[in-house]
């Protein structure tokens, strides 16, 4: 059983993943698509640790 702080990270990379899949890569238009800004996507993809 994984804790409430793994499964959001889970759930936010997979979706953080399919807006760059969407936006063919493209970081200004995923976090459009997610309604975050490219600040908040940057911080959450080195945290996450997805390049």
């Amino acid at each position: 059983e994984q804790s409430l702080e793994e499964h959001l990270a889970q759930v936010e990379r997979a979706a953080i993943e399919k807006a760059l899949r969407d936006t063919n890569q493209n970081k200004t238009a995923a976090a459009r698509e997610l309604g975050i800004t490219f600040r908040a996507l940057r911080y959450k993809l080195e945290k996450l640790g997805i390049e």
